[in-house]
């Protein structure tokens, strides 16, 4: 007996018909003839110097050899299917998850087209937009964009973009606001932070001081996030002292007017963030541009706006 290994098609051909005790049926699966298999059954039984099928007009049978190779045999070839089969699967879907405020993702993250396609096939962002800040060490969140003065510095973080505020008028109302000084005609809405640094501010002082105005004491009402100063301002027509980022499709829609060109920035801004270490990975890179990208067309449309910071004093490149 030799002890080379015979051919595949010949142990194919043979696990085939033992499978269905015909030669012609194993024929039709494999697409040969009936010929074919019987060749490569004689090919194994002369290697191996024993039969493995007995033959007769109308049937063929396993031998006991023959009973023994195909327990084997039968074995194997699933293990050969399974791990084709596998290798024919899609390559599961990725998720590269990210950390982000509800407004920042719902308002232009989101449906950004670049935020949609990307260079590494089956791989999607996966948001997670809670407003408490997520431990990116052993969490299972990839990226974090964060608003803060305070960057962690156990992360690598990199600048993205300063949201400057407003005033924000529905747009009928914005036709009676003819100077800054007709806003104290109307209820403002006061805009309050959350952050330790920036607690108990009101940006309309800084904002109407530019005007070479005072401030009202008294405001129509106080919201706690700019996306809700806005929806309220919508609703009533009031004036809020709105994110203006938030609001740049309501704006260039009409939506919504932003009429004066002088927006305040509180002393956070907008940083992107990972691990250090993994700023430079491949899809990293690509969020990093790709919120770059976003954040750059989001500061095109405030072109022409003169921002300040809470002491008055102009903010370039904000």
């Amino acid at each position: 007996m030799t002890k080379r290994l015979p051919s595949i098609n010949a142990l194919r051909s043979f696990e085939a018909a033992a499978r269905h005790q015909s030669f012609t049926l194993a024929a039709e699966e494999l697409r040969v003839s009936p010929a074919a298999i019987g060749y490569q059954v004689k090919r194994l039984e002369e290697d191996l110097g024993r039969a493995l099928f007995t033959r007769s007009h109308r049937a063929v049978r396993l031998t006991p050899d023959g009973m023994a190779l195909m327990r084997r045999l039968g074995k194997g070839f699933e293990i050969i299917e399974a791990a084709w089969t596998e290798a024919h699967a899609p390559e599961p879907e990725r998720i590269f998850k990210v950390t982000a405020p509800i407004a920042v993702v719902q308002k232009w993250l989101l449906h950004e087209p670049t935020m949609q396609t990307n260079r590494f096939g089956a791989f999607r962002i996966g948001w997670d937009v809670s407003q408490a800040f997520q431990d990116l060490e052993g969490s299972g969140i990839d990226a974090a964009i964060r608003y803060t003065s305070d960057p962690d510095p156990s992360l690598f973080s990199e600048p993205l973009l300063r949201q400057f505020y407003t005033p924000l008028i529905r747009a009928d109302v914005a036709r009676r606001i003819k100077a800054p000084a007709d806003l104290l005609q109307h209820g403002l809405i006061k805009l309050g932070f959350d952050l330790a640094a920036e607690r108990h501010i009101d940006l309309w002082t800084p904002w109407f001081e530019l005007q070479g105005l005072r401030a009202p004491d008294r405001f129509e009402m106080t919201c706690g996030y700019t996306m809700t100063a806005v929806e309220v301002a919508r609703e009533t027509g009031h004036i809020a002292m709105g994110g203006y980022f938030v609001v740049a499709e309501d704006i260039a829609a009409g939506r919504l007017v932003a009429p004066f060109p002088v927006g305040i920035v509180p002393q956070s801004q907008l940083w992107v963030m990972c691990r250090k270490g993994r700023e430079e990975e491949p899809e990293m890179l690509w969020f990093r541009q790709a919120v770059r990208a976003c954040a750059d067309r989001l500061r095109a449309t405030a072109a022409g706006v003169r921002i300040f910071d809470l002491e008055g004093r102009p903010v370039e490149g904000a």
